[in-house]
């Protein structure tokens, strides 16, 4: 967080030395990287958690905590070991491509009038708009004496929304969130909580539409903070006993099976959530979500991860295809999927990446450093793009972003 309210060279330099950090760690031996993974754990915050810091706690004390299944991508990382330096998640993964714009996004659940009035074919990620309510902004010193300002409409109906649910008025909580999301229609939390209230009211495929899109940015709720919600464990559990029946009379939905994976991992019960979260994706196979979340809430053994990942030797980066600022510098476009990008970096170490796709067009600005063949560009908004950059010749480049699919073929920016 103070990383990115200091200077464009603070910025950078921080980039480079985290960058460089990684880079080392890949010229040791397992167990010295192996330490050092676990080091820059509990040291650095993971790579969604500054996200999640600017749009909860102006939610009070009632929000606690969320889930840490394993948050990141296990062995996955032994592979990239740069990305242990920048706290890198499946969670910030997910965000940072939407955001950018690198993945198309799509729900599954949404559709057909899902969503219960929401439009969830979109991610609730977006760069250009990342904020928090004006009422957690400092106060202006030399408008002391003007009168106090109202609260936050959204906030207000939210906490009203609140109220209602707690006193078994789920149907009146709907109707007051969509006030809330008049002000705040990206925070997941209000999200999460609009989810819940449908899971509550039993429509189940408007419910799993906006948990999908709340985890598509971010883990979900803890157990402590879902609980808070209800006046008593006894009314939750007869609501989640609902949600089991449909499953049960259901087999093939993909939506109740889902949602009883949240629900189960929620409650602490990884077992039970992996094997919902398998039905699911066995009717979804190619779901990038639920493929994350079965890897996530898997035991070691069956999610393959028992024995580590071989390290392939390091990649030899050569003076003329190792990466520099002045390589770098310039306008670069790319197209892939429907989508059109444009990459600009500047000489003071700034970049500004547009994106198109249909309807959709966004721009992200930030910083950016280089270290042979890792490209990091730090969004104003928060987290860090780590990707791998082949520049083969001074006028084309591939860029493949870290923690991607196996399968990615990455951008292919040429200097425009």
């Amino acid at each position: 967080m103070a990383n990115r309210q200091g200077s464009v060279q603070d910025r950078q330099s921080n980039l480079n030395d985290r960058l460089s950090t990684g880079r080392e760690d890949r010229q040791g031996n397992r167990s010295d990287m192996q330490n050092d993974r676990q080091d820059n754990r509990a040291n650095s915050r993971e790579d969604w958690q500054n996200y999640a810091d600017e749009h909860h706690d102006h939610h009070g004390d009632w929000y606690h905590d969320c889930w840490h299944p394993g948050a990141g991508l296990g062995h996955a990382w032994d592979n990239y070991p740069v990305a242990t330096a920048f706290g890198l998640t499946a969670w910030g993964v997910n965000r940072l491509a939407y955001g950018f714009g690198y993945s198309a996004y799509f729900n599954p659940y949404y559709g057909g009038g899902g969503g219960g009035g929401y439009d969830y074919s979109q991610p609730l990620v977006s760069y250009a708009d990342e904020g928090v309510p004006t009422e957690t902004a400092a106060a202006d010193p030399t408008a002391a004496a003007a009168p106090e300002a109202p609260a936050d409409p959204g906030l207000a109906a939210f906490d009203e929304a609140r109220a209602a649910f707690y006193a078994g008025d789920a149907a009146k909580a709907l109707t007051l969130l969509d006030t809330t999301l008049k002000t705040m229609p990206r925070d997941t939390v209000v999200h999460e909580f609009r989810g819940l209230v449908l899971f509550a009211l039993r429509r189940y495929p408007e419910s799993a539409a906006a948990t999908y899109a709340v985890l598509s940015a971010g883990p979900g709720w803890d157990w402590t903070t879902l609980s808070s919600l209800y006046p008593s464990v006894e009314v939750y559990t007869q609501q989640l006993r609902a949600l089991e029946e449909f499953a049960r009379a259901n087999p093939k939905s993909a939506d109740a099976h889902f949602l009883l994976g949240y629900h189960y991992l929620t409650g602490t019960h990884p077992d039970a959530a992996s094997k919902q979260f398998s039905l699911a994706l066995a009717e979804l196979p190619e779901d990038k979500l639920l493929k994350q979340l079965v890897r996530m809430t898997a035991p070691a053994d069956a999610a393959g991860q028992s024995e580590p990942t071989p390290i392939p030797p390091p990649a030899t980066v050569t003076p003329e295809k190792s990466l520099t600022v002045d390589k770098l510098v310039g306008t670069w476009k790319a197209t892939s999927q429907g989508a059109a990008f444009q990459l600009d970096l500047a000489k003071d170490g700034t970049f500004v990446w547009t994106y198109a796709r249909g309807k959709d067009k966004q721009s992200v600005k930030g910083v950016f450093a280089v270290d042979q063949n890792s490209l990091a560009l730090e969004p104003d908004a928060g987290g860090t793009m780590l990707a791998e950059v082949d520049l083969s010749n001074p006028s084309q480049f591939l860029f493949k972003m870290v923690g991607g699919e196996a399968n990615d073929p990455g951008l292919k920016f040429s200097k425009g």
